[in-house]
Formats: C-alpha cells, structure tokens, sequence
C-alpha cells in the first residue's frame, strides 16, 4: 500500500535559489511538482528557526499554542538555557490528530524521543549520540541492517568543510532510500520527512558561491541532490499528494549585533565582573579543539569533558549582572525584561514594563550598522502582537526581526567585541556563517488531489490542517492554520469538504528532560552548526 501523501521539508529552502536554477534546468523534479501543481511564498513564524517552525507547522499553532519558542531556549524561571524536546510540545501534532492513518514520521525536528504511534517514529534530529531515535525499536535495528545509521541523522561539520558537503549530500541520497523503504515496510499512508541539508550547506557554504573557491557550486549542488533525492520518492510513490516546504527562507548574513553590549551602552544593564583570563582559558580552549577531539577527550575523561563543555553550553544568558540590569537576552532574537516576581533577581516593577519595553523597542529600532548605516532590525515585536494561546508565559516580552535585515543577535558576548561587526568564525571549524535564515520559505503542492498554478501568500500554520484535509480527517477547531484551499482541487474539495472538530488542542508535557549527558551532547552539535556561541 503506498502512501496517500507524501509532506517533505526542504528545510530553509528559498526560491531566491530555486527559481534561478529551475530556469537552468537544474531541479527538474521540483520544477515538474511546480508546473503540474501550485506555488506559493510560505510566512514563516517568529522565530523563523528549524524547531519552532516545524513544530507550528505541523501543530497548525503559534508558539503560544504548543509551547516551543527555539531549541537551545531559555529555561523559565532561570537565567540559563536549556535544551527543549519533544517532550515540551504542548498542542498535538499532524500524527496524533488523525483516526485509522498510518504515519512514518522522518527526522522531524522536536520530535526526539520517538513516541508510540500508529505507524513508526524516526527521530535522528535532536538524537544524542548512541540513543534510540526510532518507535519501535525494531525499525532501527532494521534500518541499521540496511543503511549506514549516521548518514539517517543531522549532521555537523566534524572535520572540513569538503568533508562536510560530502556528509550532506551522501545523507540526501541514503535518506531516500531509507524513506522509501520505511514507508513500505510501514504501510504508511502518510509520510512527514525534514532534510536540513539545504539549511546547513547555505549556512557554511553561501560565502563560496559566484567566486572561485572550490565549494563555490556547494549550494547549488546540495539543492540538486535534495530534488533528486525528491525524485527518487516522487518515483516510488507516483499515485501520493506531494507537500513540498520550507520552514524560512535563507539570505546574506550580513553581521552580528552584540545585543548585550548595546543594552549595557544604552542603560538597561550592566555587564557582571568580568572572569580573569586564566579562568576562561581552559573553556575556550576547549571549543577550539576540533569535534573529533573533543569526542576523543570525552572518551577519556567524561565527568571532567561533560564539566569543561557544559559550563558554556548552560551557564548564563549573558554575562550581566542580574541585580543592576533591566532587560537580557536569549539565543533567537528574545529579550527578556528582568521583572520583578517572574525573573529571580528581577528589579522592573510590573507597572514599570509598559514603559522599559517601550522604550527598548524604540531603541533598537533605530541601531543601524556603521559600516553602511543600514537598519539592523526591520521590527521589534511585542509578545502580544504576535503570540496567543494558554503558553504565552513562555515567550520573551520582545521579539527582535533581525532575520529580514540579514543580522544575527549574538546573546552572550562581553564588551571586548564589537556592537555590529562581521560574523565570527565558529569554534572547532573556523568558519564562519556567512547565511542566515528569511521568514519567507516555499510551498509546493502537486498531485491527484492539488490544483494549479500560483497562490498567494501561505502561513506555515497552513500545512497541518492541508494535511489533514488531504487525508480526509477533520481540522481542529481553533487552530491558527487554515486549509490552503487554492491549492487543492476544486472537484475533491466539494467530493471531500473541509470538517472541523472541537478536539483537544493541548497536549499534556512530559514531566521529563534531558538527562545532563544527553542535553551537552545535543548542546554541543548546535554549537558546531553554529546556533550556540
């Protein structure tokens, strides 16, 4: 039995790419999805980041709703970070929403641990190193018979960047294979896959393109194996619904914006006595081992390396001093206000907040970059403007649009770096991002039951409740996503209208984390990627 629908996430996928290498005849698969089915720019969520996003896509809600505002995210209540899971999902996603559908789920990000599902779960994004990324255990003993298990898991660059685009595309080609294979050995009637690779080669590779540096083509060439690794399902599963979607967009990163710094200059904190140089060297010195390295000193000292790694990956937002400082700043473009009876330390009154948020909005509206006097930040969103739902306690009071701009927020950097600068070269690869992500992603949909030609805009909440119209299952009332009607057929439509029922939109939590060993691994490998500092 072959699948009825068939969702893959090209992850950070942009036509800014796309269309010029369509018209090369560079994707011929994906130009085929396009011209016998619709397209439309697809808004992404805030933040425009992997585990955010993909979460809203396929709950159909704001982070508000299913509770995932990052990955590497601020832990509530606490000036620290912590690594969140599938277990902190709060609103029930596309494979727990359906009656009677058998789902392989591939790879989706905040989908680790595996659960139970009618169908089979694989979870390799988020998996730390050695664990069980599959439900049922079996499907991973099986796909490790068959396939190479490190080539089905997201990957780093754990030694050069040649070696890297090499592991990226390798991945592509195995996945498909794996997926077909799953999918069948599943009788899946609905298959739900992210590939990252495209995120990570623009990420790494985006600096190399149109100049003469042997990775120059690296971009084009891992678009080229993820539509051909879309090929080789297209191909298995002629008959299905294909979705194809990114999470964001991609584009030029042109800097980094020391948030800190500019909070510390402008009044609102104070950065804490800062450590003598003998007592940062050990850690710095540390992540600028290379990966392997790291592994290897793991191996033989594992309390002493878990204690080394973890007090980066762990520690602090940013090096300020809680009791004199107004506001700090998360990993993704969150700033937080130091308020009193939330925050542990908080010295903003809750009848001060209007007035402190305000006026750093206003603020960092205006920073530009000095080496061109260009905006840094095209919006400064509050949390009530764009976040509702029962889990709004979790999102920051400010969420800063650094993206559209092309500038990152570097959180946790001290006063020796500069406000706006150059992007910095990550530890252990020296090299730096030279992309960043855009809130403007794609959407494919071609197949039996699709329409054609363009469509305008769609929201990423839009691809669960499609999902489930394709797969003839009734749309949560309430959800923030709606039915992407001009790219069904209009004749399955009237044969299949659109149902809506007043199921549970909640999820209860899993009263479980990551253990410390588990949460510095994952920590780790999103520090290589470039997303921790």
């Amino acid at each position: 039995m072959a699948p009825k629908l068939v969702i893959l996430g090209w992850d950070s996928a942009t036509f800014d790419v796309i269309d010029p290498l369509r018209s090369e005849g560079r994707l011929p698969v994906l130009d085929g999805l396009i011209g016998a089915g619709t397209r439309s720019p697809l808004r992404s969520t805030w933040p425009p980041m992997t585990d955010c996003a993909w979460t809203s896509a396929f709950t159909g809600s704001n982070p508000g709703r299913h509770g995932i505002f990052g990955s590497w995210y601020r832990a509530p209540g606490a000036y620290a970070c912590r690594y969140f899971s599938s277990r902190d999902r709060r609103a029930p996603a596309l494979w727990e929403l359906t009656e009677d559908v058998r789902h392989l789920v591939w790879n989706v990000p905040m989908a680790f641990p595996p659960q139970a599902i009618e169908g089979a779960m694989v979870s390799g994004y988020g998996a730390p190193p050695g664990s069980r990324f599959c439900e049922p255990a079996s499907l991973q003993r099986s796909l490790a018979e068959r396939f190479p298990l490190e080539d089905l898991v997201d990957r780093a660059p754990h030694g050069s960047l040649e070696d890297f685009f090499d592991d990226l595309v390798r991945g592509l080609e195995v996945q498909a294979r794996a997926i077909v294979w799953a999918a069948t050995e599943v009788g899946a009637d609905c298959v739900t896959a992210v590939w990252p690779q495209v995120d990570r080669a623009q990420h790494f590779f985006w600096q190399f393109r149109e100049n003469d540096h042997p990775l120059a083509d690296a971009v084009t060439r891992v678009y080229e194996a993820m539509d051909a690794a879309t090929g080789t399902i297209v191909e298995a599963f002629a008959d299905a619904n294909f979705l194809v979607v990114s999470d964001h967009g991609a584009g030029s990163l042109n800097g980094d914006v020391n948030l800190g710094l500019w909070l510390v200059e402008n009044g609102h904190a104070e950065f804490a006595e800062i450590r003598r140089a003998g007592d940062r060297g050990i850690l710095e010195l540390a992540w600028l081992l290379p990966p392997s390295v790291r592994r290897f000193a793991r191996g033989l000292a594992p309390g002493l390396a878990r204690k080394v790694m973890s007090a980066t990956l762990s520690g602090a937002l940013a090096p300020f001093d809680w009791t004199r400082s107004r506001a700090f700043v998360g990993f993704h473009g969150d700033l937080w206000l130091n308020l009193s009876g939330r925050e542990p330390a908080g010295i903003v009154s809750p009848g001060q907040a209007d007035a402190v948020r305000d006026e750093i909005r206003s603020g960092l509206l205006e920073l530009t970059d000095p080496r061109t006097g260009s905006p840094v930040f095209a919006d400064v969103h509050r949390r009530d403007d764009i976040y509702s739902g029962p889990h709004v306690d979790l999102a920051p009071d400010l969420m800063l649009d650094s993206w559209t701009n092309g500038y990152r927020v570097a959180p946790s950097r001290g006063p020796e770096q500069e406000l706006v600068g150059a992007p910095l070269a990550l530890a252990g690869v020296d090299a730096s991002w030279s992309a960043d992500h855009r809130p403007l992603g794609v959407w494919v949909a071609a197949g039996p039951e699709m329409g054609r030609g363009s469509v305008d805009e769609l929201a990423l909440y839009d691809v669960c409740p499609t999902a489930l119209a394709l797969l003839d299952q009734p749309v949560p009332a309430g959800i923030d996503g709606a039915v992407a009607a001009p790219s069904l057929d209009a004749a399955f439509l009237t044969a299949h209208p659109v149902r809506t029922a007043n199921v549970s939109s909640q999820r209860a939590a899993v009263e479980d984390e990551y253990s410390e060993t588990e949460a510095a691994a994952v920590a780790e490998h999103l520090k290589d990627l470039g997303y921790i500092e």
